[in-house]
């Protein structure tokens, strides 16, 4: 079998904004908020390998684990003493 001829998936380990946005099914301003924040996991990437937190604005990338890890953190459990009051009558 020939390498063009493969079905291969390349999953990205990082993303831009825009795709962990989708990813999370949040809207990037809602991602940059949480960045703002420091709420999210990211990876910053300065421009002109520039590491000064005042260089600027840098770009940002998400690593596709770290969201996961995340998301599986925000995960509120529920509680087994729930009682749903509108199923009593």
């Amino acid at each position: 079998m020939r390498l063009n001829e493969m079905n291969v998936v390349i999953r990205p380990r990082y993303l831009t904004p825009k795709q962990a946005a989708a990813y999370l099914g949040l809207s990037v301003f809602s991602v940059y908020r949480l960045v703002e924040r420091r709420a999210i996991p990211f990876v910053p990437l300065y421009p002109s390998g520039r590491t000064a937190p005042n260089a600027g604005r840098p770009s940002v990338r998400f690593d596709i684990e770290a969201l996961d890890a995340w998301m599986k953190k925000q995960t509120v459990k529920s509680s087994a003493n729930y009682v749903d009051e509108r199923s009593i009558k």
